[in-house]
């Protein structure tokens, strides 16, 4: 699924209070609610995000707390309390020369959610791309133009050219039933990698992966992607065991390895595993060898041998177990 970033962009800061914008995946294109209504599966829809997720009063409470000035802090502050608050908001920035600054956060904030809606729902998108600063960040010279003393009104406030990452950007993201289906190739080749390296033939089953990762969801699996503009480029799978937290699936795909994302993946359930006090541990196949190199790479030890047995006979051929599936050579 694609889809390019202006458009959705377009389609949230122009949809009314009483119309939904969805994006249709048979046609990958961006409906309105009266288009769609009556024509199409409630699966075949992804809502986009309206007012409330854009949430512009937030927007203007967050580019207050980055004004370092604090009479106009004071100002900006006192203009959005009551009614007309956006009026109002508008009206003492512009007696401050500040309503460009403004504007230009705003837009980011709608990029951003807009940025996030793709990648939350595997649905990769075409257009620039840009990042917020975090308001605990310290900058000696912000974008912005706001993060700064106050300047005369005579003297014009300059706006900085926005300065794109040049490194792929990443982001991890959580797997729920909304978006598990962009996930059903990237698991499918789990399975066929494991099968192909144990001497078996591809499965090439997406409709069993898809089922297998809608079962562990039910059981309350955590599943977690790691997107790069909305593609789902790795996962893995975690579930809580006692006084741990099991990693029993990790995949990147072949050409994004090496790059950091199997360690990305890692950092975040180490992190889960911190908030939830446990463990972190990982149930490792056999066949698994650059996992096993991973997790040395990343500071973790073999606490376990692997058991081998002698090959039986053809005939006799002994069952591989791939998730929920079972094969046997032949």
């Amino acid at each position: 699924m694609k889809v390019n970033l202006e458009e959705v962009l377009f389609a949230m800061q122009s949809a009314g209070s009483d119309e939904a914008m969805y994006y249709v995946i048979p046609f990958e294109k961006i409906m309105s609610s009266a288009e769609v209504s009556g024509k199409y599966d409630e699966s075949d829809l992804i809502r986009l995000p309206d007012r409330r997720d854009i949430d512009d009063y937030g927007n203007m409470e967050r580019f207050i707390e980055r004004v370092k000035d604090e009479e106009i802090q004071e100002w900006l502050t006192n203009a959005i309390r009551g009614r007309g608050a956006f009026r109002m908001f508008r009206a003492a920035l512009d007696r401050f020369h500040m309503l460009n600054d403004w504007y230009d956060y705003r837009d980011r904030c709608h990029r951003v959610t807009a940025m996030e809606w793709c990648e939350d729902n595997g649905i990769e998108y075409e257009g620039n791309r840009y990042e917020l600063i975090n308001d605990d960040e310290e900058e000696e010279d912000d974008d912005y133009g706001f993060d700064q003393d106050y300047i005369e009104p005579e003297k014009p406030v300059i706006q900085k050219p926005v300065s794109m990452p040049k490194q792929p950007q990443y982001r991890i993201v959580s797997i729920g039933t909304r978006n598990a289906a962009q996930l059903v190739f990237l698991a499918s080749g789990y399975r066929d990698e494991i099968l192909v390296k144990k001497g078996f033939e591809k499965a090439d089953d997406p409709e069993g992966a898809q089922a297998e990762i809608e079962e562990m969801l039910k059981k309350g699996y955590t599943v977690t992607a790691v997107s790069e503009s909305g593609r789902y480029l790795g996962y893995s799978v975690t579930h809580e065991d006692g006084e741990s937290l099991i990693m029993n699936e990790l995949f990147v795909k072949k050409d994004m390895r090496r790059k950091g994302l199997g360690e990305m993946l890692i950092s975040s359930a180490a992190s889960d595993a911190e908030e939830k006090g446990k463990e972190l541990k990982f149930e490792v196949d056999s066949a698994c060898d650059e996992m096993l190199s991973l997790l040395e790479t990343c500071g973790y030890i073999t606490l376990q041998k692997l058991m081998i047995s002698a090959v039986q006979p053809e005939e006799n051929a002994p069952e591989i177990a791939v998730g929920s599936h079972r094969f046997r050579k032949g």
